[in-house]
């Protein structure tokens, strides 16, 4: 998370230069959502719950009108782990996005984000009813935190035990294409990723856990539709070590016709 980039008019701005962004006026179908409420809101009901932020990370595009933040986050608990806790925030002004925040994690040792289907949290238009209901859905969406961390860390472990060959795993690279979790050119990027991981962790047999590294060394430069892209990849993945894939909240658009994507790169 320390060497995120936006290109395309994007880039990491320090918190007071994200706050200072001027917020559009509102009317009557649109209310925005300033980043300082935002951001601090989350910051407020993490405390409250005791979890503590270890790393954040801001990011503008579109001269300060999109807005996606990382919060990279101590759990309480045992923390023997080589993954840990990010909370994805995303919110916007020029009416691009809706404002969400959702859950992933974070492997160490390559910094690869991942956001599991089970783990979009909320994502709200900017209408008076988001202003109205933001404390209890952050609220609320901070308590199951730790629970719904459980889950991917579940998901993780499973991943290290499902063995795969060669063609089971050139099958799923296909599979995530056809979904829409890779693109044309990431596919040989992912097949060398898995026959030659570039980090030693990921040599040791070949797996699910090998192929999801793979695949998310991979799009890690896609930062902006990065939860759409490895929510796909997961569930992929799932469904090959046969773990139940639970629905989406709203709607997916099908493949080419998603709106414009910021790039980011995290290295």
């Amino acid at each position: 998370m320390t060497g995120l980039m936006l290109h395309c008019g994007g880039q990491v701005k320090p918190r007071e230069e994200v706050f200072a962004v001027p917020v559009p006026p509102p009317t009557d179908s649109y209310m925005p959502l300033p980043y300082e409420s935002f951001v601090t809101r989350v910051e407020k009901q993490l405390t409250i719950e005791g979890i503590r932020i270890k790393e954040e990370t801001m990011a503008l595009a579109k001269e300060g009108q999109r807005f996606f933040g990382l919060m990279r986050v101590e759990l309480p608990g045992p923390g023997q782990r080589d993954y840990g806790c990010v909370l994805g925030l995303r919110n916007s002004y020029d009416k691009s996005c809706s404002a969400g925040l959702c859950i992933g994690a974070t492997v160490f040792v390559c910094d690869n984000l991942s956001f599991h289907g089970s783990t979009v949290t909320f994502q709200r238009k900017h209408t008076a009813n988001l202003l109205r209901d933001l404390s209890w859905i952050i609220t609320e969406t901070i308590a199951k935190l730790p629970a719904m961390f459980a889950v991917q860390s579940e998901t993780f472990e499973a991943y290290r035990r499902r063995e795969l060959g060669d063609q089971d795993a050139h099958d799923l690279v296909i599979r995530c294409y056809d979904r829409g979790g890779l693109n044309l050119t990431d596919i040989p990027r992912v097949l060398k990723e898995w026959r030659e991981p570039r980090h030693e962790e990921f040599r040791d047999g070949k797996t699910a856990w090998r192929l999801f590294n793979a695949a998310t060394e991979t799009i890690k430069g896609d930062l902006w539709r990065l939860p759409q892209r490895t929510r796909t990849i997961h569930e992929v993945l799932d469904e090959q070590c046969g773990i139940a894939v639970e629905p989406r909240p709203g709607v997916e658009p099908p493949r080419g016709t998603m709106p414009e994507a910021e790039t980011a790169v995290v290295a």
